[in-house]
């Protein structure tokens, strides 16, 4: 056996594993008992480096014991315990497992975190452009969160996602969604066409186009959240679903930043009259039971329908011309859905002048970010006008 100098470790070669082996102290246990630490080689040279190195890190108090938690694993974890300890919605704990489910079909899901290389992260991450924007963002938040989470549990030393450079994000193959909201000529004919005669979830329309609520948060209201002396609405619970894909009502919003209480426009007076006078409890139930909001969206379409509504969505896609070169060809499509009207709201906010502030806290948004970068095109519209008007403005003057 060949020993070091005191406190630098022993070296030694092993006949029955055919490995050089090498051992240090790694400080104390909690018991108060020596840590003793092996490192193996097939060189004396590559132990001794492992052993200076294991020794460096004591010192500097970055050494870190072996673990062999996967990625998958500490993700799971987190995400349970933050359920668990109720600091996730419902919402929030359905849609992480989602991306976890995503991340589980990665190379680096099954490989002990402490194992994984800034390469490896950066190579499966080029597997998930077919997803959109939106969610390659939520998978690598996640992904940060779990590596955040191993280095607060001293599994390894920092997290690649904060090293500057590091991470490469991809970017999407596929178009970001356009914000679409309706016309003022169209939501007069919509708002017509619901006059015109007895729709089915009428009142739920009339609440979206009028408070810019979500269709889950007003499917969840209770006839004590509507407050009728100072015209607010208490917003501070949704519909979601389960694990079962059962819909049930959530214990909170689909953020915290979500609980909310705005004022509601008189027009709504009546609608409210009604639906508190006809309720014991929760103001919108069918046979004692939830409204599904995709229920909602199908009754929505039929009404845009008898509206002679046809939003129109413009996307872009790659094809290929008469002479075989690739070009970007303009497609128009159709597609209406209930989120248009928390939209449609948001857009008549705007254009009323009202600052993004306001309407960030009135949407129920958990940053102002999120309502500038959603509604860009609409704030973007009225910047141009605005200094349109600077424009003529110093027209007048005559400089």
């Amino acid at each position: 056996m060949s020993k070091r100098g005191n406190g630098e470790g022993t070296i030694y070669y092993s006949e029955k594993l055919n490995k050089w082996v090498g051992q240090f102290t790694a400080g104390r246990k909690a018991d108060g008992k020596l840590n003793r630490k092996s490192v193996y080689g097939d060189t004396r040279k590559e132990v001794k480096e492992k052993i200076t190195k294991a020794l460096s890190d004591v010192q500097s108090k970055t050494f870190i014991e072996k673990n062999d938690i996967t990625l998958s694993n500490l993700m799971y974890q987190i995400i349970e315990q933050q359920y668990n300890s109720n600091n996730i919605s419902q919402i929030s704990y359905n849609r992480k497992k989602a991306n976890a489910k995503i991340i589980d079909t990665l190379d680096i899901a099954n490989i002990a975190i402490q194992n994984i290389t800034i390469n490896d992260i950066n190579l499966s991450l080029t597997k998930i452009v077919n997803y959109s924007n939106s969610v390659i963002s939520k998978i690598c938040g996640l992904l940060s969160a779990t590596f955040n989470s191993a280095v607060l549990l001293n599994i390894i030393n920092s997290n690649p996602f904060l090293i500057k450079g590091a991470i490469v994000r991809p970017k999407s193959k596929k178009q970001d969604k356009v914000v679409e909201a309706l016309t003022v000529e169209e939501q007069k004919a919509f708002l017509n066409t619901l006059k015109s005669k007895e729709y089915k979830y009428k009142d739920v329309f009339i609440v979206a186009i009028y408070t810019g609520m979500r269709i889950g948060e007003i499917l969840a209201l209770t006839k004590d959240d509507i407050d009728i002396i100072n015209k607010k609405i208490k917003i501070n619970k949704t519909l979601t679903k389960n694990e079962k894909d059962k819909i049930i009502l959530g214990n909170t919003t689909k953020t915290y930043t979500s609980n909310r209480e705005i004022q509601y426009l008189d027009i709504l007076q009546p609608t409210f009259d009604n639906l508190i006078v006809n309720t014991k409890s929760f103001l919108f139930l069918e046979n004692n039971s939830f409204i599904a909001p995709s229920t909602i969206n199908t009754h929505f379409k039929k009404i845009c329908k008898d509206a002679n509504i046809k939003v129109v969505t413009h996307k872009k896609k790659k094809g290929i011309d008469k002479n075989g070169k690739d070009i970007i060809v303009n497609l128009k499509t159709s597609n209406v859905n209930t989120h248009m009207l928390r939209h449609t709201f948001a857009t008549r906010c705007i254009e009323s002048g009202m600052s993004a502030v306001v309407l960030q806290k009135i949407l129920g948004h958990k940053d102002i970010e999120t309502t500038l970068n959603t509604y860009t095109s609409v704030f973007n519209k009225f910047e141009a006008d605005e200094m349109s008007k600077f424009k003529n403005y110093i027209n007048t003057l005559n400089y």
